[in-house]
């Protein structure tokens, strides 16, 4: 051969091997499979002057999307609230009260010059001047402006009946507004008596409301107003109180006070020894 003959490159022509993870049965035709689903990863590995092409399938990667769970909060009004203001209805977040509102208010106790209307004309005045619209915050201040037996009286409400101050209003007025007419006045003071469910405080604030609104000239004395005071309880109480003797209308509504509260003492006693002898 002649220098000029081509010889053979010592550069080894690369194989290309394809190893398939599931083999090929060998009746099928070679041209007979079918095209992976997925791209393959191929893999150049030389061996021995011999390129192996790897066939890896790869699957997708599915992204995970962490779920947070939402619990909604539901405010709730602070006990000391719930209890102060019961028979209004209010809702779970209400309005905070304006500063030093105190010192800017008439309070009622129903004892001075000042009627019903005349206290609610007054606190009308005082929201209008301080530009305080939420009715809320109305109904709660007013109640705030409310004063001994007239305190008492609106936590005796049932619970969750006042929903705006115009039924706040009225049925503060129905029982405070100073009845006008002697006769009707006199009639309500023969035929009070004690409520099944009143509690002796609340009897005895409506029996002095009552007794003070008659003229003066009209008004029975104190101790015949004392004698009427313990004649509007049951029999069993009338008892105990006239036991005691008391010497005076104030004396005779003090004692039937310790008496109720000791009588609530001794009930709340047998309910707790009944319930340890019924656990032994």
């Amino acid at each position: 051969m002649s220098p000029e003959t081509a010889q053979p490159s010592a550069v080894p022509t690369p194989v290309k091997v394809l190893f398939r993870s599931t083999p090929v049965s060998p009746s099928s035709s070679s041209t007979s499979h079918s095209p992976p689903s997925t791209p393959p990863f191929v893999a150049h590995t030389p061996i021995a002057n011999t390129t192996v092409v790897i066939v890896v399938p790869v699957n997708p990667v599915i992204p995970v999307v962490p779920v947070v769970l939402f619990i909604p909060v539901v405010p709730v009004i602070p006990a000391n609230m719930a209890n102060r203001y019961a028979p209004l209805q209010l809702p779970s977040n209400p309005t905070a009260l304006p500063q030093d509102y105190q010192s800017k208010i008439t309070y009622f106790d129903s004892t001075g010059s000042l009627t019903a209307l005349q206290h609610i004309k007054k606190m009308q005045d005082y929201f209008e001047s301080y530009e305080i619209d939420d009715n809320t915050v109305r109904m709660r201040i007013f109640v705030q402006s409310l004063s001994g037996d007239v305190r008492t009286w609106f936590r005796s409400l049932t619970a969750n009946t006042i929903a705006n101050p115009d039924q706040l209003y009225q049925s503060f007025t129905d029982r405070w507004e100073k009845k006008t007419a002697p006769l009707h006045i006199l009639a309500e003071y023969d035929t009070i008596k004690r409520g099944p469910q009143e509690t002796v405080l609340e009897y005895y604030a409506r029996f002095n409301n009552v007794y003070n609104a008659i003229p003066q000239n009209l008004r029975p004395p104190p101790d015949l107003a004392l004698y009427k005071f313990l004649d509007g309880f049951d029999p069993d109480m009338a008892y105990q109180l006239k036991e005691r003797a008391p010497a005076t209308l104030a004396e005779a509504q003090n004692v039937a006070v310790a008496i109720e509260a000791n009588l609530i003492a001794k009930r709340n006693r047998d309910r707790t020894e009944r319930k340890t002898t019924f656990k032994e």
